[in-house]
C-alpha cells in the first residue's frame, strides 16, 4: 500500500507555506512567503525522525553559516532555527533554476563554453568560502543550481568543514563519485580537496561520466585512491588539449601535483575560455540523427549514441582517399555512416563495405602494436566515425556490450559473404 504524503504545513515560523519544492532523505524543502516582506524563500525543514545523529549535525553545520557567507554565487541563508530539534528549519533565498544534475548525462551535455562559465562561477564561490574558513566537502552537480539568466548558485553546505568553529565536524561526509582521495582516507583536508571535487564536476559536465568506471563503492574507492582517472580526451575527442590539462591538473591524487590554490585554477579556466569554439547545436543534432539511422547503432540507446559521438572523431573522405593503409601501425577503427569503402590487399580487392558496417576493428581487438593487413579506400564521398582503442576502452559498460554485439554481427555478415564467394568459386 502506498504511503500517504505528509500534509503541507500552513506556516513555518513567519513564513506562509505555498508548496513543496523537493524532498530528500532527511528533510523537505518548501516554497514560502515572508509574511512581512512578501518575499519568496526556500525553507528546509528537517524530518522529526532525522532530528538526532549525523543528519541533525549536518543540519546544524549548515545552519551555523547563517549570515556568514555572502557571495553572489552562494545560496544565502537568511534565518536558521535549531533550538528545538523537532522543529528545526533553515530559511534560504529562493533560486528559480535547475540543478546541474540535469546536465550530467552524455545526451544532456551543455556547450563547453557554458560549462566553463558555470565552473568558473562555482570556483569563485568556493574560493570565497575558503577565505571565510569554510571547505564545502560535497561539491557535485546536484549542489550547483543554474538560473535561466546563467547565474550559478552553490548550495548545501551541510557537509562543510568549518575552521575556528565550535560546531561538531562530521567525518566521512561527501558524495563518493566527487570525493578527493584524501577525503576518502580521512586525512586532514584543505581547499585542495574542493579543487579536486570541482575537477570531478568539470569532468562529469564535459563527458556525462564519472572519472572512473566502477561496479560498486568498493571498486570506486580503490579507483579514486590507487588508480589514475580515465583520461578525459578518451571520452570527449574534440576537447582542446589545454582544457584536458586543466582537468588532469585538478584531479591529481598527490597534493603537490594538484592546483595549489583557487587563483591558479581560475586563471587557467579564464585562459582556456578564449580558445573554446563550440560546435553548432544543430550540427551536433544532425550528426546524432545520422548515427541513430545507421544500422551499426540499431541496438544502442539514445544516451549511448551520444556517448559514442562525444568520444569519436567525425571524419569525411573524398573519392580514392585512404582511411587505412596496409602495412602501417593502427590503433583505431572506422564506422561507415555514409558512402562505401573498398578493402584491398596487395592491390587485389577483397571486399566492399557499405554504410552501417565497420572496418579496421582488428586493431582494437588485439593487444600489442598491430599492423594493418589491408588498405581501405573511399569510393566516392564517405562520412565515418573514427574510434581509437583507448577511447573504446573508456566507454561505459553498457556501450562496450553494445559495441561487442555490433562487432559480432558485422563479423558474422562478413563471414557469410566470404562463404558465399567460396561456394561460387567452387561452382556450388
Amino acid at each position: 500500500m502506498r504511503e500517504k504524503a505528509a500534509p503541507l504545513p500552513d506556516d513555518i515560523g513567519n513564513y506562509k507555506i505555498t508548496r513543496l519544492l523537493g524532498s530528500g532523505a532527511t528533510s523537505n524543502v518548501y516554497l514560502g512567503v515572508d509574511k512581512d516582506s512578501l518575499k519568496l524563500v526556500a525553507i528546509k525543514k528537517i524530518r522529526p525522525e532525522c532530528s538526532i545523529g549525523i543528519q541533525h549535525k549536518m543540519f546544524a553545520v549548515e545552519a551555523s553559516l547563517c549570515g556568514k557567507l555572502k557571495h553572489p554565487n552562494i545560496v544565502s541563508i537568511v534565518e536558521a532555527q535549531t533550538g528545538d530539534p523537532d522543529n528545526a528549519y533553515i530559511v534560504m533565498e529562493y533560486i528559480e533554476g535547475e540543478s546541474l544534475e540535469n546536465y550530467a548525462m552524455p545526451d544532456k551535455l551543455l556547450p563547453v563554453e557554458t560549462v566553463l562559465d558555470i565552473v568558473r562561477q562555482a570556483a569563485e564561490a568556493l574560493s570565497y568560502a575558503f577565505q571565510m574558513g569554510v571547505i564545502h566537502r560535497d561539491v557535485k552537480p546536484a549542489n550547483i543550481i543554474l538560473r535561466e539568466d546563467g547565474l550559478v548558485k552553490l548550495s548545501d553546505f551541510g557537509c562543510a568543514l568549518l575552521f575556528d568553529s565550535d560546531t561538531t565536524q562530521i567525518a566521512g561526509a561527501g558524495s563518493l563519485s566527487f570525493m578527493s582521495p584524501e577525503q576518502i582516507t580521512g586525512i586532514a583536508l584543505n581547499h585542495q580537496s574542493d579543487i579536486y571535487s570541482m575537477g570531478a564536476v568539470l569532468y562529469r559536465l564535459l563527458t556525462g561520466h564519472n572519472t572512473f568506471n566502477a561496479a560498486d563503492n568498493y571498486a570506486a574507492i580503490n579507483q579514486i585512491i590507487n588508480h589514475p582517472h580515465i583520461p578525459i580526451e578518451t571520452r570527449r575527442a574534440e576537447l582542446p588539449r589545454e582544457l584536458c590539462r586543466i582537468v588532469d591538473h585538478a584531479l591529481q591524487k598527490n597534493l603537490d601535483d594538484r592546483y595549489p590554490d583557487w587563483k591558479e585554477f581560475l586563471s587557467d579556466l579564464y585562459a582556456v575560455s578564449g580558445i573554446i569554439r563550440d560546435e553548432n547545436p544543430v550540427e551536433s543534432q544532425t550528426k546524432f540523427e545520422l548515427m541513430s539511422h545507421c544500422v551499426f547503432f540499431k541496438d544502442f540507446l539514445t544516451v549511448e549514441i551520444w556517448e559514442v559521438l562525444h568520444a569519436s572523431l567525425w571524419r569525411t573522405f573524398t573519392h580514392n582517399e585512404q582511411l587505412i593503409r596496409e602495412g602501417e601501425h593502427g590503433f583505431s577503427f572506422f564506422i561507415i555512416l555514409e558512402g562505401s569503402v573498398v578493402i584491398t590487399k596487395k592491390q587485389r580487392m577483397l571486399n566492399m563495405v557499405q554504410a552501417g558496417d565497420c572496418v579496421g576493428e582488428n586493431a582494437c581487438l588485439y593487444k600489442g602494436n598491430p599492423i594493418r593487413g589491408a588498405t581501405v579506400t573511399a569510393q566516392g564521398n564517405v562520412t565515418a566515425l573514427e574510434i581509437s582503442k583507448d577511447r573504446l576502452d573508456a566507454f561505459s559498460k553498457d556501450v562496450c556490450i553494445r559495441m561487442d554485439r555490433a562487432f559480432l554481427r558485422s563479423l558474422n555478415e562478413k563471414l557469410s559473404v566470404s562463404n558465399s564467394r567460396v561456394l561460387q568459386l567452387m561452382g556450388i
